[in-house]
């Protein structure tokens, strides 16, 4: 009968590899974790690599979100600035009914983004959407009759190493549903 011989680590290579690996998780919360889900940046190294903007609104931003998006009926007019991190993509929506028209304008600071206006049924779990407009532009602007009741707005993404800031005004009978 054959014996399969397992070495037996020594215990303080078991007590380095604990070290080693506790010293790890502590560096990764604290330039990646902290700063994407919280806010919290010490080191500065969060707000450098464009993660600070993933930490959740505050609670002051949500009641605001949350009393907008009570009313449709009304006409309104918003400005809101995104922060684009490098390599990155995000989503900003609005919900509006089928026939409702949404006039719009963004730029960025200088830089083209990849861009896709799109909409997505009230419902739908198919995961569909309709595309709008797509493109790569540093800038656009116009108008959109919605065709169905719904999610609409725009996913853009930085393809570039540096951040992006995209510039977004809207004017229609929405409800501001925010970033996704």
């Amino acid at each position: 009968m054959n014996k399969i011989g397992h070495p037996i680590q020594p215990l303080s290579s078991l007590i380095k590899a604990l070290a080693l690996a506790s010293i790890l998780a502590i560096v990764i919360l604290i330039t990646v974790v902290l700063p994407a889900e919280y806010g919290i940046d010490p080191t500065g190294f969060g707000k450098a690599m464009g993660l600070t903007v993933l930490a959740a609104p505050d609670e002051k931003t949500v009641k605001s979100t949350m009393a907008a998006c009570e009313d449709t009926e009304s006409q309104r007019e918003d400005a809101v600035k995104l922060l684009l991190p490098a390599y990155s993509g995000l989503e900003y929506k609005f919900f509006l009914k089928k026939g409702a028209t949404l006039e719009y304008s963004w730029k960025t600071d200088g830089q083209s983004v990849y861009f896709d206006f799109h909409g997505e049924p009230q419902g739908d779990t198919t995961g569909y959407f309709k595309s709008y407009k797509e493109s790569s532009l540093s800038a656009d602007s116009g108008s959109k009759d919605m065709p169905f009741v719904g999610s609409h707005g725009w996913y853009w993404k930085n393809e570039s190493k540096s951040p992006v800031t995209v510039y977004l005004e809207t004017k229609g009978q929405y409800q501001v549903i925010g970033l996704r």
